[in-house]
Parts: C-alpha cells; structure tokens; sequence
C-alpha cells in the first residue's frame, strides 16, 4: 500500500512552503519526505530550495532491490529577462 501527505502553506502572495510525505508499506522502512520552499521575487521569477530525504532504491527489479537513505538539497533559479 502506498500513502501520501501533502500540505501546502503560503506566508504571502510571494512565499509558499510545500510539504509532501510518501509511504510504501510493503518495504521496511519505505518512506520519504520532500519540501519546497519558493520565493516569487519579481514576475516569471522563482527561487526554489528544496530538500528530500528518505529511502532510494538501487533498481526497478522486482526481486528486492536494495534501498539507499538519501538526503539532497537543491536550490533552482529562474529568472525573466522580460520587464
């Protein structure tokens, strides 16, 4: 069985915090979790930091494939060089 949260919570029009956390009960200890913050600072423009942490899984085989805790963190920028 898979399970998911996901909330969402924005401090203004500019600022929003994600939330989602991921659930897989047929393997041991099968969960992950990812946030996003993103910061609108002007028109078509975001800055992203993100951060993931949980279990990774070496290959899509079906015969127990062996699992990886992960934890990354990324940071996206975009910007618009329209007006």
């Amino acid at each position: 069985m898979v399970g998911a949260f996901q909330t969402n919570y924005s401090f203004s029009r500019f600022l929003m915090l994600s939330a989602l956390l991921q659930m897989n009960t047929a393997n041991n200890q099968g969960a992950s979790a990812n946030i996003l913050l993103r910061w609108n600072y002007r028109p078509d423009s975001d800055l992203y930091v993100i951060y993931t942490a949980g279990q990774r899984f070496a290959s899509l085989v079906a015969a127990n494939p062996p699992q990886f805790y992960e934890n990354r963190f990324a940071i996206k920028f975009t910007y618009s060089w329209r007006p």
